[in-house]
């Protein structure tokens, strides 16, 4: 067959893209090898059919353009989706042949495979079976962690959830993903204080927050929950991520151990405490009668119960006087009881705490500051064993330990007068001597580290402490001992803004410490009569506030006052 408007067939044949010749009304006039090779066919299957019929992937079975390339005697590209056999994604071109008086009498159909598209195609396959391979790691790798994990979008709702808080919750993720988290976990902290949405709200994360879940199965299980922001591509926050390590075993070691309060709640490594440790821990196995002396704050009462619960009578009761909270009246109805009609108001009658702790521990905290006539009393019961109540006649029999502390040194009290010698005996049968924190400076970073723990239980905030601040605390002489320090560290924790406990985020007493001049601010570790004198004017002799700023308690800054002269 002879091709029109081409001088050479082999011209035809040897143009590098596959090539059909076609007449006006799409009809194949001619084919090259290319084309033939491409659609698989030869050459004579393929003429008088029309090309979209003959090709199975021509622009001209979509939208025409023959008589749109015949009119304008312009070219047109188009891409196919895929060809025939190949699958491969063409670009097809329609060319109009001209003659010599411009008018166009054949088309050149050109097609190509397009490579670029395909590698990117076979790119994009690729990468997406790299990122499921990663995923299904990254999920195995997640579901192998013994805490649970799940995440949840910006409102609050699931969107992953760990086969370890399945187990924990007894909950499949399939059915609680896009639910509330509140609605599946079912927390104690869920309206107060949720981690995950305080992150979410101040992009901020949370450590070790403690927790109870609810479960499926009805129980409930006790936890430290973290949480963490997650964010997209471009860096913007599009959720939020839970760990929840499950405490479980904690707290059955704990009730396994029951009642066995050990001394763990004191923290210190130096000499003197460690060699108290062990003196309590000895006289906790007796019933003999204890008598703890030290100052404000240093925790007398905490000792009391310590030896309480390490000794046989940990199952009975452990009751509490301040003997200092009460007129002396008030206290011997309140320590041994009233019969109906003993006084006006005494409607019936009521056991006294000696009552309330037969079989169990008396703690009489404040002991120096009874007078000498109930001295008398507490005297009898402790020797006798027994006592009436007041306005009654019956002699009752009891079984108490007693433990007594005091801030006062009895000996000198006993020497003037205030407090009887026979009842000192009685109650000094083994006397234990809490040091002031002044004297055991070494413990003041382990007890710092021990009360940030305790207050990042809410809600971690606290990282570190700076040298500076670390170096103040040391330097500074508490007055107010341990409960001082522990209130110093908790005004930090709430004034602080920057993670860590910085020297401007101490109490005011604490700042002026360093570098101050005045001898009777020397005398009384940074709190003179000066400093003092200054902060109850600032606060307008408001004793709550100053206390608070002081960082002591209502009781010392009383007695700070009253020692100064500024009652």
């Amino acid at each position: 067959m002879t091709l029109p408007f081409l001088c050479d067939r082999k011209l035809f044949d040897q143009l590098p893209q596959a090539a059909l010749l076609l007449d006006l009304q799409g009809l194949v006039l001619a084919a090259n090898s290319q084309a033939c090779h491409l659609l698989q066919t030869d050459e004579t299957a393929l003429l008088g059919r029309h090309a979209d019929n003959a090709t199975g992937f021509s622009v001209l079975a979509q939208s025409c353009p023959l008589e749109d390339v015949v009119q304008q005697r312009a070219g047109r590209r188009s891409v196919e989706v895929e060809g025939r056999g190949s699958g491969l994604p063409l670009v097809v071109e329609l060319t109009p042949l001209l003659d010599d008086c411009g008018q166009c009498v054949a088309l050149l159909e050109s097609f190509r495979e397009a490579p670029v598209i395909h590698e990117m195609a076979t790119r994009l396959e690729r990468k997406q079976a790299i990122l499921q391979t990663e995923m299904e790691r990254s999920r195995a790798l997640v579901n192998s962690i013994a805490d649970g994990i799940y995440t949840v979008d910006t409102s609050m709702r699931i969107t992953a959830f760990s086969r370890s808080l399945e187990r924990m919750t007894g909950y499949n993720e399939e059915e609680v993903l896009g639910a509330h988290c509140r609605d599946v976990l079912q927390t104690n902290v869920c309206d107060t204080d949720c981690p995950l949405r305080w992150t979410l709200e101040n992009e901020k994360p949370i450590q070790n927050c403690r927790a109870s879940l609810g479960s499926r199965r009805g129980d409930s299980v006790p936890a430290f929950i973290s949480s963490d922001l997650l964010r997209d591509s471009d860096g913007n926050v599009s959720g939020c991520i839970g760990i929840v390590r499950d405490r479980t075993e904690v707290e059955k070691l704990k009730q396994r151990l029951g009642d066995r309060l050990s001394f763990s709640d004191f923290v210190g490594k130096s000499k003197s405490m460690i060699e108290l440790f062990e003196r309590a821990d000895t006289v906790a196995a007796t019933d003999a009668t204890v008598l703890i002396q030290g100052e404000s704050g240093t925790g007398k009462e905490i000792m009391a119960r310590a030896i309480h619960y390490r000794s046989g009578r940990r199952k009975k009761s452990f009751v509490r006087v301040n003997c200092a909270a009460l007129t002396d009246s008030l206290l011997e109805s309140e320590l041994f009881g009233h019969d109906k009609g003993a006084f006006t108001g005494a409607i019936r009658d009521k056991p006294g705490r000696f009552e309330l702790a037969d079989g169990g521990t008396l703690f009489l905290d404040e002991i120096g500051d009874t007078s000498v006539a109930l001295q008398a009393k507490l005297l009898r019961a402790l020797q006798e064993r027994e006592f009436e109540r007041v306005g009654g006649v019956r002699t009752i029999k009891i079984d108490v330990r007693v433990i007594a502390a005091t801030n006062k040194d009895l000996r000198k009290e006993v020497a003037v007068g205030n407090f009887r010698e026979d009842l000192y005996y009685r109650l000094c049968v083994v006397p234990l001597h809490l040091p002031p924190l002044r004297e055991r400076k070494e413990d003041v970073p382990l007890l710092v580290e021990a009360f940030i723990e305790k207050f990042n239980a809410r809600g971690e905030r606290i990282q570190e402490v700076s040298t500076r601040a670390m170096a103040l605390m040391m330097a500074y002489d508490w007055p107010g001992n341990v409960r001082e320090l522990e209130n110093a560290i908790e005004h930090a924790y709430v004034t602080s803004t920057s993670g860590r406990i910085e020297r401007c985020f101490l109490p005011t007493v604490l700042q002026g410490v360093v570098g101050s001049a005045s001898s009777d601010e020397e005398s009384s570790g940074g709190g003179g009569r000066g400093e003092l004198l200054q902060v109850l004017e600032r606060c307008r002799w408001q004793k709550k506030a100053a206390a608070h700023q002081l960082g002591i308690s209502r009781t010392t800054l009383w007695r700070r006052m009253k020692e100064l002269g500024l009652t």
